[in-house]
């Protein structure tokens, strides 16, 4: 159904919008959540921080607006697959992370994790869903039209004259 398509990609779209603008609003704060993760080298801290954020708001925007939603709900799901690895890898190790979800304020405890975790699962389920039953445009050419129109021209006086003025 395309309204349940519509919703999913609203839901999706601006959670992915209004998580962007929380961490592009204070990007410091986004780097700090990002280096507890002790995942990266500490040269690709402020990098993840900055790029990241404007990854989510513009596939968000995208995917809301209707524009290469295939294409968005992939990234979105690579980006979502990304996010529960972070996410587990934190838990299993104990740390005391702030996901950086929609804030950039205070520690989660581990259940607090492992709700995030399932609450992605399910944003992940949805991108899958928006991915399987978007439609694609697809442009068909019949080639014996097209094959046709070429012969016509080639054999039109029109064409003849311009081999003429060529020397052809």
């Amino acid at each position: 159904n395309k309204y349940v398509l519509l919703i999913l990609r609203l839901i999706i779209g601006g959670l992915f919008i209004w998580a962007a603008v929380v961490k592009i609003s204070d990007p410091k704060a986004f780097a700090t959540i990002v280096k507890g993760y002790k995942l990266f080298p500490m040269w690709s801290i402020n990098l993840i921080a900055i790029i990241l954020p404007f990854i989510e708001l513009i596939t968000g925007i995208l995917l809301i607006i209707g524009k290469w939603v295939r294409a968005n709900s992939i990234i979105i799901s690579i980006l979502l697959i990304l996010f529960i690895i972070g996410l587990a890898q934190a838990y299993f190790r104990g740390l005391e992370i702030n996901c950086g979800c929609f804030s950039t304020s205070s520690a989660s405890t581990p259940s607090d994790i492992l709700w995030t975790i399932v609450r992605d699962i399910f944003m992940l389920i949805a991108t899958f869903i928006i991915y399987i039953f978007s439609e694609t445009k697809k442009e068909t050419i019949n080639i014996s039209d097209e094959e046709t129109k070429m012969s016509n021209f080639l054999n039109s006086k029109g064409a003849k004259a311009g081999y003429f003025a060529l020397g052809v």
